[in-house]
């Protein structure tokens, strides 16, 4: 039944784009051209300075796309923020904690340009990505960053859409915690769809941490929290079974809503538990119409 129901919805996805002439971008294999690394020659004009901690990303028409998270570095505090792009060459994570790329606002506090650079050239030349940004509430830990086992599907059917993040301003109406363990996504011409697994509590109430097998579809899907301690907020639309978590949009103030099916399970998933989640198989979950978004 669930092989039936994903093959629908490639059948529905493929009728779409031939019926809106949306165009088929090929996909671009993600070792195609050698990410970039931090620009060596200090630039007067890039004075921040930003420690990437996760880097993921893949191609498609041409045009490299992604997400991570990392830190910016200030004189009087540090700050941690998860982040997309889309640019011509992809770039790798800093690899100790003494090492950065060199920054500037383009549009505070959403959109920061990194300086990044060649590998393997004598004299490399400086080429700028911009990140869109969404802060969080406290810096990253290096040692607390969970490990993404996954990078940016091959079976995108439109340009790249940044993958949402937890929105993370207190919200009481929404009193649930939801850990993302694990996931993958895929767009098509009109929703993401997501599937994976969680654990989710409830610490007002004292309840005890449960395990989660999840599915979603939504005009913007999100990703595995990139923090042990990170979680998404949520609420129940049916207990038990239907969860609504708020979702922070890369690049802007907007907060996404996205209404997520959910199985429980009675013990909560190891944060080693990064299963192979496959893009197109039997164990995919059947897709619905996108349930509930911020426009």
């Amino acid at each position: 039944m669930k092989r039936m129901a994903l093959l629908a919805f490639l059948v529905f996805a493929s009728a779409a784009s031939a019926q809106y002439g949306l165009p088929r971008l090929p996909a671009v294999r993600p070792g195609a051209v050698p990410p970039d690394v931090p620009a060596a020659a200090p630039d007067p004009e890039f004075r921040l300075r930003v420690h990437l901690l996760t880097a993921r990303w893949g191609g498609l028409g041409g045009v490299y796309h992604g997400y991570g998270s990392g830190n910016l570095l200030e004189a009087n505090a540090t700050k941690g923020f998860d982040y997309g792009f889309e640019c011509d060459v992809p770039f790798v994570e800093n690899e100790g904690p003494a090492d950065t790329y060199q920054a500037r606002w383009k549009r505070a506090p959403y959109q920061l340009e990194i300086l990044t650079a060649e590998v393997g050239v004598d004299q490399p030349r400086a080429r700028t990505c911009t990140l869109r940004l969404a802060f969080t509430e406290r810096p990253f830990e290096p040692a607390n960053t969970a490990a993404l086992s996954h990078g940016v599907s091959s079976s995108l059917r439109k340009r790249w859409q940044d993958p949402d993040f937890a929105y993370e301003e207190p919200a009481l109406d929404y009193p649930i915690h939801f850990h993302v363990v694990d996931g993958q996504r895929l767009e098509d011409s009109y929703a993401d769809h997501g599937w994976g697994t969680a654990n989710l509590s409830e610490p007002a109430a004292q309840a005890a941490l449960e395990g989660a097998d999840f599915s979603y579809t939504c005009s913007y899907g999100f990703l595995t929290n990139s923090q042990l301690t990170s979680f998404y907020q949520g609420r129940w639309v049916t207990p038990g079974s239907q969860l609504e978590v708020l979702l922070q949009r890369p690049g802007s103030d907007k907060v996404d809503k996205c209404t997520v099916e959910v199985k429980l399970r009675p013990q909560p998933y190891p944060e080693s538990h990064h299963v192979s989640l496959p893009l197109q198989s039997s164990s995919a979950p059947g897709f619905a119409r996108p349930t509930s978004s911020t426009p």
